[in-house]
């Protein structure tokens, strides 16, 4: 943490560099300073993808964005400050463009992760929807069922081989708050897909597409769609209790 007197300087510089703005500027900025001194709540309940001085990095960041947005978190943001936050914690970050590892969108240290967003209005804060698991272009070739549980098995299976983990930040909230999540999704819970027959699979539509509900023990989990019409592959309803809270903030909207 820096001394008194680097603190002090940090607030030197600031208002020295406030001084060669327009008046539009400042008043911009000042609003935007009102909204950081407001209260803002979150809680890190897990250290093992953000630590300390990453989480502390994205929260303020997160906080910056809603200063001056209503609008929630997308997934590119998500990818920019998860990155950022990660090089501020002296970690070697970036956003994976690999063509070995097609599935990750952010490598660390090494390590290719998987991130998803979901902010959709109306959004049902005790399941999760991932709009997209993976393009599927191979959807429109299904020639029945029972090539659609293999192709599943093929496809899936390898597409999770391709990251480590999987996060997804979700929010939602009312007109003066919004809420955000950040949940882990078990890969294991999605390679549930593994064990699905053909007859598991509703009818195959006009447009090649087809879902089938998945269950660990005899019990629902998620329901996968597979999706002709955009060609790619969709999770729904899958149980919250299954995906791990890493951390949580609240935070007001912009005035």
């Amino acid at each position: 943490m820096p001394g008194e007197h680097e603190l002090r300087k940090d607030v030197e510089e600031a208002v020295a560099a406030l001084s060669s703005l327009t008046p539009i500027q400042v008043e911009v900025l000042t609003s935007m300073i009102a909204k950081f001194a407001e209260k803002q709540e979150g809680e890190q309940l897990r250290t093992d993808f953000l630590d300390n001085e990453a989480f502390e990095y994205f929260s303020t960041r997160l906080a910056m964005h809603h200063a001056s947005s209503g609008v929630a978190l997308k997934k590119e943001n998500f990818e920019h400050i998860l990155e950022h936050s990660f090089k501020r914690a002296g970690r070697a970050a970036r956003r994976s463009d690999s063509m070995v590892h097609r599935g990750a969108d952010l490598e660390v240290d090494g390590h290719f992760y998987s991130v998803k967003t979901e902010g959709a209005k109306g959004l049902n804060p005790k399941s999760i929807t991932i709009s997209k698991l993976m393009e599927a272009r191979w959807i429109r070739d299904l020639s029945d069922l029972d090539d659609a549980a293999d192709q599943v098995r093929r496809h899936i299976l390898s597409h999770l081989q391709e990251y480590e983990r999987i996060f997804i930040l979700r929010s939602y909230g009312d007109e003066e708050r919004v809420r955000y999540d950040l949940r882990e999704i078990p890969k294991e819970i999605l390679a549930a897909v593994a064990h699905l027959k053909g007859s598991d699979f509703s009818k195959i539509t006009k447009a090649g597409g087809t879902g089938a509900n998945v269950k660990i023990g005899g019990q629902k989990v998620f329901r996968l769609g597979l999706d002709g019409s955009v060609e790619k592959i969709t999770i729904t309803g899958l149980r919250v209790d299954l995906c791990p809270l890493h951390a949580w903030w609240k935070l007001g909207r912009p005035g």
